[in-house]
């Protein structure tokens, strides 16, 4: 069995844990519960450093550090060894009881190449890393996209994000206060996860920066890249099964800077995709608004991006998306007729 140490465990432990604080009289750290995704009004998942042990007071949940690890991050066994190896991890715990570890990462990986300029470009024109991010980006329209960022990188160096292509998240004021990598590479997609995020940063909304205030919807998307092709949308980086998951930072933003605005959530085609069926119903379930995909094109498409790809065009209009928007009873009436279709 992999032991871990402390400090790397500690580390994940503020990484995927919501809104993590340390008990310094205990000698524990305690955050609301990332695996039933109990309120962040309570914290009853705990790391007990003494036995090596996270448990949930809440659902029950009880594993090692490693198993845990493993499950919240996707990562392997090996992925996680190398990241031990070459992370410099410490741990600074002071009087205050919430004190969060003291992780060096600057605001993008190391060595980063801006693959939106083009006198970078043609230094590294005979790269295959940069090659390859720049077929991903040509192919699938990233360049172009309406509500695309202003700028996307590659590392060819960096001990974690090496080799992948680096989305920014700005945040308010255009900081990049985020990030999340995605796989380019074929060997890495059968190894590696296919996107991973900010060693020892909080999830931010990918580009509030560019919501405008004469349009009063916004549009929350899983993932980065389908929030390409939509004007005023955002996304949040990964959701559970079991509806929306805010970080205590995203919960910031939404409640600040996005107070006013009508919320619709797009997810992958329900026809296609169980996971996104399960999500879309309960997020329609918790008083939401949910795009549901018309039958023709969820059975053909997948997501907004191949949706986009398919019609030649960089921008997916408004008009599309609320006339396929569903809220109440009515969306959970079509969610099931959908049910009915992936079940048979």
């Amino acid at each position: 069995m992999i032991d871990l140490p402390d400090e790397y465990t500690i580390a994940k432990f503020y990484e995927y844990g919501r809104s993590p604080v340390y008990n310094r009289f205990n000698n524990v750290y305690q955050s609301s519960c990332p695996m039933c995704m109990e309120s962040l009004k309570k914290k009853r998942f705990y790391y007990i450093p003494k036995t090596k042990t996270l448990y949930c007071h809440n659902c029950g949940y009880s594993a090692k550090p490693i198993k845990w690890i493993k499950q919240v991050s996707g990562c392997t066994n090996q992925d996680i060894i190398k990241e031990v190896k070459n992370y410099d991890v410490s741990i600074d715990i002071g009087k205050d009881e919430e004190v969060k570890p003291t992780i060096h990462v600057s605001t993008l990986p190391i060595d980063c190449i801006n693959l939106s300029d083009d006198l970078q470009l043609d230094f590294y024109s005979s790269n295959n890393i940069v090659r390859a991010c720049n077929y991903i980006i040509e192919t699938r329209r990233l360049r172009t996209a309406c509500n695309r960022p202003s700028n996307l990188y590659v590392s060819l160096t960096d001990r974690v994000h090496k080799n992948r292509l680096i989305i920014p998240f700005t945040n308010e004021n255009g900081d990049i206060e985020f990030y999340q990598t995605r796989t380019v590479l074929d060997k890495d997609k059968k190894t590696k996860p296919k996107y991973l995020g900010k060693v020892g940063s909080e999830k931010t909304l990918f580009n509030i920066d560019r919501v405008r205030p004469d349009h009063d919807k916004i549009y929350i998307f899983e993932g980065p890249i389908d929030a390409f092709f939509v004007r005023n949308s955002v996304a949040v980086a990964g959701i559970t099964e079991r509806g929306r998951s805010f970080t205590q930072r995203q919960e910031e933003q939404l409640n600040t800077t996005l107070k006013w605005y009508d919320r619709v959530w797009i997810l992958d085609s329900q026809w296609g995709d169980k996971a996104s069926m399960v999500k879309s119903e309960a997020l329609l379930k918790q008083g939401e608004k949910v795009f549901i995909w018309p039958e023709t094109l969820g059975k053909k498409y997948k997501d907004f991006n191949d949706l986009a790809i398919a019609a030649n065009k960089d921008e997916i209009s408004w008009n599309f998306i609320q006339k396929n928007t569903y809220a109440e009873l009515k969306g959970i009436v079509r969610m099931a007729e959908i049910k009915r279709f992936n079940n048979a």
